[in-house]
């Protein structure tokens, strides 16, 4: 489980159908584009995903509220590249509706399976 801390409260990361289809519908190339910046750790696709995962809350949070808190955490200090690839993994990668579709791309490139696991360590 993932949280992120937006307006002073915690919240968990959670993919649910409409943030699943706001998230394939950002990018033309759908669900493949969108996986191949998750694993690269793109900052833009962070603060969506971010975003999509506080949908569930109904909390009515904006792409900017979130953009904002992303900006102060990495002006902190507190926010990391290597922090932002983990949790993007964990938010998306490990989800049920992704997972195998990552597993079938990275199978057959045993390079990128390995550069991965050395991010993610």
């Amino acid at each position: 489980m993932t949280n992120f801390e937006i307006n002073g409260k915690e919240y968990e990361l959670k993919l649910t159908f409409p943030s699943i289809k706001y998230l394939n519908g950002l990018y033309n190339g759908g669900s493949y584009e969108l996986l191949g910046k998750v694993m690269m750790g793109d900052l833009e696709t962070f603060i969506k995903i971010v975003y999509a995962g506080l949908l569930h809350t109904c909390e009515n949070f904006k792409l900017k509220d979130v953009e904002n808190v992303v900006s102060e955490l990495i002006e902190q200090g507190k926010l990391s590249q290597n922090t932002i690839t983990k949790i993007l993994n964990e938010v998306v990668v490990d989800h049920p509706f992704y997972k195998d579709t990552v597993d079938k791309l990275l199978q057959d490139n045993k390079q990128a399976k390995e550069a991965m696991e050395q991010i993610l360590k």
